[in-house]
């Protein structure tokens, strides 16, 4: 097993990676990363990411603290603020393009489709803008807070609320074509979890404990696996296999079709970020202060990489061999994945909470410091 530990400033490498264990990551070009997690079954991958070191290219400043990850799309950066506003800055210069209030803290992140932009706030509502000028295309209100991230297939929005239910909204004009309500306490519980999305089913946890599979078209329900721990991490769904890390300090991975365990692997620590799943291997970051890599097929732990603080933020993967994350110190890293080495980093002024977006020229990223930060290669 490969791990790298914090020496000196930085992240070394107690032992090489080999050739023969490089990991393979399957192919998903594209130029932008439309939503948190990128694609509808959640896996943040890009064929190609700039290779360290970076520059700055732009800083923003919101009012608020950034807890939402960004999401680029046809020359526009989308991120939402604890100011109450979501935003769009412009990708190459950061100057903003438009912003739009709600009445609630923006936690959610966004998600753009067919040049609308579709995210939640604290504020109960689920909002359609016009990507391209901000207008209010819809609003549609929940019962609660809504926190998750929303998913876009089959025209329809997905997206959880704190009331406890998983709703599906038209994305034409916000008309609810259905909801389906979770068993939990109303006053502390919700989803916080996104859902995902694969081969017609919509997949949803909750702070419940339980991970559902749902058919997309008429929220009829297909399964349902109880974890005994809340649930903070999004599902992933790969090659009919849908991975998920609860609370409870476990990673599972279920067969798609039936919810059967395909293995299951206790973590020994908790995992707050969703799992990075690739061809053959899993990135799971952990509040222990953490990256660990296992075998796809078995479970088998292979490589740990070790930050200075929790690591709460998703990471990105890249087919070049590189991982970037932000850490609760504040520091956005990449890790060489040939060597195992911390090869860059960039410290903000308050704790990274929000997921990477990275693109073939640049890697987006919130801070607590009120912050969006855009990075390019050298």
């Amino acid at each position: 097993m490969h791990q790298s530990r914090l020496t000196a400033g930085k992240i070394t490498a107690a032992l090489a990676l080999s050739m023969a264990a490089l990991p393979l990551f399957f192919a998903q070009a594209s130029a932008d990363w439309p939503k948190f997690l990128k694609g509808p079954e959640n896996v943040p991958f890009v064929e190609r990411a700039p290779r360290p070191p970076l520059a700055l290219k732009w800083r923003f400043k919101t009012g608020g603290r950034v807890y939402s990850s960004p999401a680029v799309y046809k020359g526009k950066v989308f991120v939402g603020s604890y100011d109450m506003h979501l935003y769009a800055l412009d990708e190459k210069t950061g100057a903003l393009a438009w912003k739009f209030k709600t009445n609630g803290e923006v936690f959610s992140s966004p998600a753009v489709d067919r040049d609308r932009v579709y995210f939640g706030s604290r504020d109960g509502f689920v909002y359609a803008l016009e990507a391209e000028t901000g207008k209010l295309v819809w609003k549609i209100e929940t019962g609660g807070p809504v926190l998750t991230s929303p998913v876009v297939a089959e025209d329809k929005v997905y997206i959880g609320s704190k009331d406890l239910y998983l709703y599906a909204l038209r994305a034409k004009d916000g008309q609810r074509e259905w909801r389906r309500n979770i068993a939990d306490y109303e006053k502390y519980s919700g989803i916080y979890a996104s859902p995902a999305y694969a081969d017609g089913s919509i997949y949803y946890a909750g702070k419940n404990g339980i991970l559902y599979s749902a058919s997309a078209r008429s929220g009829g329900r297909n399964w349902q696996l109880r974890t005994e721990s809340a649930i903070y991490s999004s599902p992933v769904v790969r090659d009919g296999i849908v991975y998920l890390s609860s609370y409870n300090r476990t990673l599972y991975a279920l067969n798609a079709e039936d919810g059967k365990f395909v293995w299951r692997k206790n973590l020994g620590k908790l995992a707050y970020a969703t799992p990075v799943v690739t061809a053959d291997r899993i990135y799971v970051a952990s509040k222990k202060g953490d990256v660990t890599v296992f075998n796809r097929k078995d479970g088998r732990e292979l490589a740990v990489y070790r930050f200075p603080d929790e690591v709460n933020s998703t990471p990105a993967v890249s087919a070049n061999g590189l991982l970037y994350v932000g850490c609760d110190d504040g520091g956005l890293y990449a890790v060489d994945l040939y060597s195992g080495e911390t090869v860059w980093k960039h410290m903000t002024e308050g704790s990274i909470q929000s997921s990477p977006a990275v693109t073939g020229n640049a890697v987006y990223i919130g801070s607590e410091d009120g912050s969006i930060y855009a990075f390019t290669q050298q």
